[in-house]
């Protein structure tokens, strides 16, 4: 099987060859934008924001299903809104999953910590049990999100909630050619967190109202690279 290599040009230009991205980025932006702060207004809203990241994962797996057919000329539209919504309120349901079972085991080792008194500093195995604890707590946190990223490939493609547990069939997918989407899930994160850091290592103001809208661009670009190594894994 031929090594792939995600096409970062190709996943840009497309973009721009539609007359309608500033527009599409900026409802994704404003949505995201929305669910952040509405719950810092008044915690009530948290149910809609959760179902607002829900509309906006909608649409990122849209976008990574048509990468994954090869339409990369334009971007999808925001159209068909409870499907959307639906689809990406499934997808969130399936990353809590991992998520909580991150959070379990940073809770189960802190309910160890304290009972056998590993959390006072006083005690010699306190450094290594915090530095142990870090240590596997990140290391899960890293590798779901490669994993996630690569899942919600075969998620987009299949369209169905079963696809988001096929593990197994996505762990082989990862095996028998990791370079391409090691390389495409990396440059997407640095794209992603380089549009969060870069208002706040510059504090240049314009910057953090743009904020929003060039996150949304970047994940947009993040699940395009994704969506075209996809394909070359099929072909095995």
């Amino acid at each position: 099987m031929s090594s792939a290599t995600p096409d970062l040009d190709a996943a840009l230009k497309g973009i721009f060859k539609d007359r309608d991205w500033p527009l599409k980025v900026m409802m994704g932006g404003l949505i995201n934008l929305g669910a952040s702060t509405l719950p810092i207004v008044n915690p009530i809203f948290l149910p809609v924001s959760f179902a607002m990241v829900g509309l906006t994962f909608g649409y990122l797996l849209a976008v990574l299903r048509a990468s994954i057919k090869g339409d990369l000329e334009k971007l999808p539209d925001w159209s068909g809104v409870i499907d959307l919504l639906v689809l990406g309120l499934s997808w969130e349901a399936i990353c809590l999953g991992f998520g909580f079972f991150t959070m379990s085991v940073m809770a189960i080792s802190l309910l160890v910590a304290s009972n056998t008194s590993l959390n006072q500093l006083a005690n010699p195995n306190y450094l290594p049990w915090a530095i142990g604890t870090f240590l596997v707590v990140y290391s899960l946190l890293v590798g779901f999100n490669f994993f996630l990223a690569v899942l919600m490939a075969k998620f987009a493609e299949e369209e169905r909630m079963l696809a988001g547990f096929a593990w197994r069939k996505v762990l082989k997918r990862i095996a028998a050619q990791p370079q391409s989407l090691l390389l495409a899930w990396l440059a997407g994160n640095t794209l992603y967190f380089g549009a969060i850091l870069l208002p706040i290592l510059t504090r240049f103001q314009p910057f953090f109202a743009l904020e929003p809208f060039a996150a949304f661009l970047a994940e947009i670009i993040a699940v395009r690279m994704i969506g075209q190594a996809w394909p070359e894994q099929s072909k095995s």
